[in-house]
């Protein structure tokens, strides 16, 4: 057991926690402020993610609340088309992320921690923004936004492995009756996507024509509005972040297996 005077005291544990909130914070409100139609949703999604997991850490449960709650509002956000009617909800957001930035900013964590009857200025926001979210127009959703249980799902897998291509065919769950379609290069991609317009597209990250994430790109350009998904055995971390960056809603690991297929299309549609 290491030496008392050692050991980290809740005071220094909170003031280092209090630094690194008031970070994400600011970065998260930087993403909010450039407005609906080029704010990076995942990147304010997982700044409050992670505060959410260091709230909880360090027993402060109004702020564990408040970042689950906008973790899941900014995750929802991302799931809603680009130029859909949703900018009053994005800056209901972003006035709730400023009003919380302010309170950190002022005060110490530990002195916000409300009593029974207190009330955090970001309540009125939170609620409006709910019900704003309840009322959002279904047609607003982008694919990766249905749950899979209301209609079949059109698939196309991309893999210039036939071997791949049939592994995923035999471990795809018959839950829900989906349809898969498949495609072994660039080319073929584009024609089947333009044929059948998929709702998610699993593309494999190594190809000898064409990487999946420059094949996403041009699947968009051709006006192709589907869930993308990367296919690959190289889970490293800047393979992540590289899908990440491209707008994947997730990655699909090889060698694929039913629980692992079943868990990319819920977490993708359900968020």
């Amino acid at each position: 057991m290491p030496p008392e005077d050692t050991l980290l005291s809740r005071e220094a544990l909170l003031d280092v926690f209090c630094k690194e909130t008031r970070e994400r914070l600011a970065r998260a409100l930087d993403c909010l402020e450039q407005g609906p139609e080029a704010c990076n949703y995942d990147a304010v999604h997982q700044e409050f993610d992670s505060l959410h997991g260091g709230a909880r850490a360090v027993d402060l449960p109004w702020l564990e609340h408040y970042s689950r709650v906008v973790a899941g509002y900014a995750r929802f956000l991302r799931h809603l088309k680009r130029g859909g009617s949703h900018g009053e909800t994005h800056a209901l957001l972003t006035q709730a992320v400023a009003a919380l930035a302010t309170q950190c900013n002022k005060y110490p964590l530990a002195d916000l921690l409300p009593g029974p009857e207190s009330e955090i200025p970001m309540r009125e926001l939170l609620n409006t923004m709910q019900n704003l979210m309840q009322r959002a127009d279904p047609a607003e959703l982008s694919p990766c936004a249905q749950p899979t249980a209301e209609r079949p799902l059109v698939l196309l897998v991309v893999d210039d492995s036939a071997t791949s291509r049939l592994l995923f065919r035999i471990h795809m769950p018959t839950e829900g009756g989906h349809v898969v379609h498949e495609a072994e290069d660039a080319d073929s991609a584009l024609r089947i996507a333009l044929e059948v317009r998929p709702d998610m597209v699993f593309l494999d990250y190594n190809m000898p024509d064409r990487d999946g994430v420059s094949i996403a790109r041009d699947l968009r350009a051709a006006g192709l509005d589907a869930c993308f998904i990367l296919l690959t055995a190289n889970v490293q971390q800047a393979v992540l972040d590289e899908a990440r960056a491209a707008d994947f809603a997730g990655v699909l690991e090889k060698p694929v297996s039913r629980s692992k297929i079943a868990a990319v299309l819920r977490t993708a549609t359900q968020g």
